[in-house]
């Protein structure tokens, strides 16, 4: 395993996450990825993981994914951080053994532009919008 999938790897694992899902079952989750690219693959890694990009797509395939806020910093070009909300932790760890498979194919595919990923931690949403009608990543139908 590269060490690319390593640090993914850790922020998916039962035990780290396990550990936040007793705490927060029933709260809006947020799951932060810090990403470092490669110079010139901003367009690639932005198509990839943006709002309509492959790995979004992937996690629209469970009802518990909310959507995710996508950023790029300001100061550093090849920098971005990913949020995710999710649901409940549960759903989100059924949803990484479910689809461990085309998580890992996804992972791979991003290993061409991502030189770093650190998972930052999961994080209790405090402030989130009501969940009523469409969830945000029912987008575009």
């Amino acid at each position: 395993m590269s060490d690319l999938s390593a640090a993914v790897s850790d922020s998916r694992n039962p035990m780290f996450t396990r550990h936040y899902a007793d705490e927060y079952s029933a709260a809006v989750i947020a799951l932060v990825w810090m990403f470092e690219i490669r110079q010139g693959t901003s367009e690639e890694f932005e198509r990839f993981y943006g709002a309509d990009g492959e790995w979004t797509a992937l996690s629209r395939r469970s009802r518990s994914f909310l959507g995710s806020s996508f950023l790029k910093d300001i100061a550093s070009e090849t920098r971005y951080l990913l949020v995710e909300y999710w649901g409940e932790m549960v759903v989100y760890e059924k949803h990484v053994a479910d689809f461990e498979r085309p998580i890992e194919l996804l992972q791979r595919e991003r290993d061409r532009f991502v030189e770093k990923v650190d998972a930052l931690g999961v994080f209790n949403a405090l402030d989130t919008p009501a969940r009523v009608g469409p969830t945000w990543s029912r987008r575009g139908g």
